[in-house]
């Protein structure tokens, strides 16, 4: 552990005169009057005490992460602080962080959180909106919080949030026109899955491939699914009397149209018919070669009684849960054509000991199955892109087992190689992440393994004994 002491923070500045500002339509009330206004009155001075205790929090992460603290002392980021010993969960976690980071840049904004003239739950609000700026944007909104708030903390709370949001949509009108100005540089298809296995698809392409991709769908739309045949979706939800026959009409074309185009899309990029999931041509040899290639990873019970969700794993989109039936259909539509590993109550699989030091084939993808993404502290990169690392090194006599396997991302397994961080693997599923310093990160079972309930498994919170490698 470095002992080397951290600089002493400069203290906080203190809010008029230590008493943090209370709206003046209760300043003046007699909280003491009966049991009810007490309980009103402890709740009002509870809350701001707490918001004080966040500003301090606050302020005290941002000088963390200016001067490193944590890197300094422990040896590790903030963001691994923040969840092994401060408990905060990946929500929370980026909550602080993207506040702190972001307050840093927004003097203004951050002194008024330190007097009190704006709350926690404001902070968290501008914070949010000025995500849809630039940096000249948030620079704009910190000079208006700088101007409203001194005035502001005998308003209600959304005031200052409804100015903020006023602004941030003009200036985000103002970008959105200048990009609208500005061509294209780089096609892009950007990917976001949804619970249930689903998704959306959202693209930009310049002017050279647009137009001939548009023709292309709507082509193939044309071929495949005519405008007739095709039902008319749902009326708009919306009680607008005023709302004419002719825009319900051109409502329903519009919608009906968008789902010619999904099912063309579809159709063209997988060969595959829309509706059957079945090869439109299958002597198109040179199609059938570039049919998308997809592994499912679930649970025994996913396919016996669909109680448990599964995953379907990608390259770009990372793990994408699939629901029990979204599974089922994919087996039955595909059957071999769809890469399946079913994990068992342990999730272990037998390797291949030490007849080979590298994890490939259907060994890989049972590690993808097992760990679904990268197993480092806080990290979530998706588990095609990362490394399938040896818990105990290959050199210092590692199995090629799954048990000794792990996904990490390159930038880990760098640092597990630089002896920076140490990994231990316990029986029961369990793992110990220890910096060079000492500090050290415990994780848990996967969730989506069932949990071991044998003597391997202590109840007590204890680590297991490591047996080390098996004979």
């Amino acid at each position: 552990m470095n002992s080397t002491p951290a600089p002493t923070p400069d203290p906080l500045p203190v809010a008029r005169d230590g008493v943090p500002p209370v709206p003046s339509a209760v300043a003046g009330l007699d909280w003491s009057a009966d049991a009810a206004t007490a309980m009103v009155g402890r709740l009002v001075h509870q809350l701001a005490a707490a918001d004080r205790l966040v500003a301090e929090a606050v302020e005290s992460l941002i000088r963390v992460i200016e001067i490193g603290a944590t890197e300094a002392t422990l040896g590790v980021a903030v963001e691994l602080v923040l969840s092994q010993t401060c408990r905060a969960a990946g929500f929370e976690r980026r909550t602080l962080l993207t506040v702190a980071t972001t307050l840093g840049r927004m003097p203004s904004t951050r002194q008024a959180f330190v007097e009190a003239w704006i709350s926690w739950s404001q902070v968290r609000a501008v914070v949010t909106a000025v995500g849809r700026v630039d940096a000249a944007g948030r620079a704009k909104v910190d000079d208006l919080v700088a101007e409203l708030a001194p005035n502001y903390v005998d308003m209600e709370a959304d005031a200052l949030v409804f100015e903020v949001d006023w602004l941030v949509d003009q200036l985000v009108e103002a970008a959105r026109t200048e990009r609208d100005a500005r061509p294209i540089e780089h096609n892009r298809t950007i990917v976001m899955p949804r619970l249930d296995g689903s998704g959306t698809l959202l693209s930009e392409y310049d002017a050279d491939h647009f137009t001939p991709m548009v023709q292309r769908m709507d082509h193939h739309a044309v071929d495949r699914f005519p405008l007739d045949a095709t039902p008319d979706p749902a009326d708009p939800d919306t009680d607008d009397v005023a709302l004419s026959d002719a825009r319900r009409h051109a409502v329903r074309l519009g919608r009906r149209n968008a789902v010619r185009r999904g099912l063309a899309l579809f159709e063209l990029v997988t060969g595959w018919d829309a509706e059957t999931l079945t090869p439109l041509d299958p002597d198109d040899t040179a199609r059938a070669s570039g049919r998308p290639s997809l592994l499912v990873t679930c649970s025994l019970d996913t396919l016996l009684d669909g109680t448990v969700p599964g995953w379907i794993l990608t390259g770009l989109a990372g793990r994408i849960q699939a629901t029990s039936d979204t599974i089922h259909r994919w087996v039955d539509a595909h059957g071999a054509d769809c890469r399946l590993v079913v994990l068992d109550d342990v999730g272990e699989v037998v390797g291949v000991g030490r007849r080979q030091r590298f994890a490939d084939g259907w060994l890989r993808d049972a590690i993808i199955a097992r760990d679904l993404h990268d197993t480092a502290p806080c990290s979530t990169t998706p588990a095609m892109h990362c490394h399938v690392d040896h818990v105990t090194d290959w050199e210092a006599g590692g199995r090629t087992d799954v048990d000794n396997l792990g996904l990490l991302s390159a930038r880990w397994n760098q640092a597990k190689g630089r002896r920076d961080w140490t990994l231990k693997r316990h029986p029961d599923g369990s793992r110990t992440w220890t910096a060079a310093s000492g500090y050290s990160i415990r994780q848990p079972r996967r969730p989506h393994l069932r949990r071991i309930t044998d003597d391997r498994s202590p109840t007590d919170g204890s680590i297991p004994p490591d047996p080390g490698p098996s004979p």
